[in-house]
């Protein structure tokens, strides 16, 4: 089971339903407090773990890394472009070693632990 970290609390994790779900996988929550501390503002977590009613209901892909914990959408007043940014860096560094996945959104970014893509990285609008 996960620990909240220094910045965020597993409830801020939770299915946004209120069914309770609250599986995160632990390092997500690492990532999200090693980028909410490279970034030096609050981050938001936009979703983490998801039901599958509230995963269909969100428009989420029917394997979602959210629907088993590992993965989180978050954002920051910065942006997602400077989000994006900085877990690049910060992945560079060798920081966030259980990144298997980042997508820069339009206003928050999507990090997950669910396994390698054929690219690390994506954009979308």
């Amino acid at each position: 089971m996960a620990k909240d970290t220094e910045h965020f609390k597993v409830s801020e994790f939770a299915c946004k339903c209120g069914c309770g779900k609250k599986d995160i996988d632990q390092r997500v929550m690492d990532m999200a407090e090693t980028i909410r501390q490279a970034l030096g503002v609050p981050v938001r977590v936009n979703s983490g773990c998801r039901c599958k009613e509230h995963n269909a209901r969100s428009k989420g892909v029917p394997n979602s890394k959210h629907l088993t914990g590992k993965a989180a959408d978050l954002s920051c007043n910065l942006g997602s472009a400077k989000m994006f940014e900085t877990v690049k860096k910060l992945h560079a560094e060798g920081k966030l070693p259980a990144l298997d996945y980042c997508i820069k959104y339009r206003t928050f970014i999507h990090i997950d632990c669910g396994g390698k893509r054929k690219s690390l990285w994506e954009v979308r609008a």
